[in-house]
């Protein structure tokens, strides 16, 4: 009996012992998790602005960071409403907000707010709620990091985007903006004859010089009662809106005397230069076309300034009409094919993405540039049709090749469902997301970003990335980059091609890529078409490189040994 009792107590003391080690081996574990957690939510704190919030939107607690960035001590700040920090963001976005958060979705933005002091400040914020294990919701909690530097290079972006770095006058694509906001407009075309002789004879400076003294006298003959651009090298526009036809053509007839009439004094040489113009009074969508148009017939016929449908026009649609049967019959024979130009990794040496870019190859056997038939495939109707035949060669060519590729869209093929839906059909079909990006050609302002991050968040979880082709090409800013998220900044080409001569360019490319390395997005220069433009851009630190001196498009990729 007591040697049952005994083995008994042994038994035990043995679980004892057993329980005791497990207990102490948990604790060391949990001990240990705590450590580490500890260190993650102090990295977190350290490099964020955080706060929480009662479920009125009081704030419950604040960190030492959102203390030094708001300039709030934590007792004037505790119990208070988070509209305390509000800056001059719409209704819209706030109302935005609470239904996202109060329906226990995570909402992301950017918000305008206003420290202690009175200044302004942004933020990228995301808010979340935070539920109890009944699902419910207890707070919030909102982590934040300032961009103010960002936004305010986003401005300076902006203005320079739109101004002409020598006059600072308006440039071509503020003179379209412009076209655009404005109810009846009528445009004149200025050019300076023979302004090439002019820099060939005296240099570029003095060339320059008569650039900034003509727009110079063209501001001070009209005072602000046009708009004035400089939209090519020795091309000025003039823009009137809801202005009496038979005064504007004799106001562009005057101040054209006026510049004319009289030598420009310049470093003790005087210039005389001579100005022919063109004018258009048609519908705001052709206007510039139209004014085009009749600046080029005026070279033959002088005594013609003014856009007439009658003069011809029809012979543009005759191109168009060419253009609409060229592409119906290159269909038909299967002569719309991707050319795949190389994307050069400058930091590896090697060519490691292929953008693809579509070609139609004419009776001749000749690739037409899209230049020439893209905007006949829009009016045509056919445009649909030339982005799946993009899309389905492309996956065809490079399902077993190791390469990314990249396919070009607009906003206008991701708002269409046909367009959308076949991208996502194809990418299931093929397996191949994880080799495709796609470039988001942001030709002009989005309204509606969820209809885009909806797409984007699609093909994301498939596997693809995100590129936003052309920036800086006139539209672009750094929110859209937060708000698309994008994998690579795609730098346009007109920025790129004169980077050596222009320090405009220079200067917007430098803002672009310290946007870039600090979000962390890789960077691609467009129009490569040099060494001495590669290792400048080298020297700047993009990424990427492309153009003719890396390759031109060619309908096969280059292998590499």
């Amino acid at each position: 009996m007591s040697l049952t009792l005994a083995y008994s107590l042994l038994f035990i003391a043995i679980l004892i012992i057993i329980y005791l080690l497990s207990k102490l081996k948990i604790d060391r574990k949990l001990k240990r998790e705590n450590h580490i957690l500890k260190q993650y939510r102090e990295a977190v704190e350290d490099s964020n602005i955080i706060s929480k919030a009662d479920l009125k939107g009081n704030i419950t607690y604040v960190n030492d960071k959102f203390c030094e960035v708001t300039l709030y001590e934590r007792d004037e700040i505790i119990n208070k409403p988070h509209n305390l920090l509000k800056g001059e963001n719409s209704k819209e976005i706030f109302k935005d907000l609470w239904e996202t958060i109060s329906s226990k979705r995570t909402w992301h933005g950017v918000l305008k707010n206003r420290r202690k002091d009175g200044e302004f400040y942004y933020v990228n914020i995301t808010i979340k709620p935070i539920l109890d294990e009944n699902n419910e919701i207890i707070e919030y909690i909102a982590i934040r990091h300032e961009i103010t530097d960002l936004i305010h290079k986003s401005v300076e972006l902006e203005k320079s985007l739109r101004e002409d770095f020598l006059t600072k006058e308006g440039n071509r694509f503020k003179l379209l903006e412009d076209i655009k906001k404005s109810k009846k407009p009528s445009l004149a075309l200025l050019d300076i004859n023979r302004f090439g002789e002019i820099n060939d004879f005296y240099g570029y400076d003095i060339g320059d010089e008569v650039l900034k003294i003509v727009a110079n006298e063209f501001r001070k003959f009209m005072g602000n009662k046009y708009s004035l651009y400089r939209i090519y090298s020795d091309e000025f526009a003039i823009l009137a809106d809801n202005e009496d036809r038979e005064h504007f053509i004799r106001f562009i007839k005057l101040i054209v005397d006026f510049v004319s009439s009289s030598p420009l004094l310049i470093k003790g040489k005087e210039i005389y230069v001579q100005m022919s113009f063109s004018l258009s009074f048609e519908e705001k969508d052709s206007l510039k076309k139209t004014a085009n148009i009749i600046k080029r017939y005026s070279k033959v016929n002088k005594d013609i300034h003014i856009y007439d449908q009658e003069l011809g026009i029809e012979k543009i649609y005759e191109k168009n009409i060419m253009w609409t049967i060229k592409l119906k019959k290159a269909f038909e024979s299967d002569n719309i094919v991707p050319y795949y130009q190389a994307i050069f990794n400058i930091k590896t040496n090697k060519i490691e993405k292929y953008e693809a870019l579509v070609r139609l190859i004419d009776e001749n056997g000749i690739a037409i540039s899209p230049y020439y038939f893209l905007d006949i495939a829009k009016k045509s109707k056919q445009y649909l049709k030339l982005t799946k035949e993009v899309i389905i060669k492309s996956f065809e060519y490079f399902k077993d090749k190791d390469y990314e590729f990249s396919i070009n869209l607009t906003f206008e093929d991701i708002k269409s469902k046909n367009i959308s839906s076949y991208i996502i059909e194809m990418l299931k079909k093929y397996n191949i997301a994880s080799k495709v990006v796609f470039e988001i050609v942001e030709s002009e302002g989005i309204e509606d970003f969820s209809q885009v991050n909806s797409f984007i968040d699609t093909v994301r979880s498939l596997g693809c990335k995100i590129a936003i082709d052309d920036f800086g090409s006139g539209y672009s800013n750094f929110e859209y980059l937060i708000k698309l998220n994008a994998d690579y900044i795609k730098i346009d080409g007109s920025l790129i091609k004169d980077i050596l001569v222009n320090k405009n360019n220079e200067e917007i490319v430098i803002t672009i890529v310290d946007f870039a390395k600090r979000q962390g997005f890789k960077t691609i220069a467009e129009f490569v078409s040099s060494k001495e433009i590669l290792d400048r851009v080298k020297e700047l630190g993009i990424d990427y490189a492309q153009g003719y001196y890396i390759c031109e498009p060619k309908p096969e990729i280059l292998i590499e040994a």
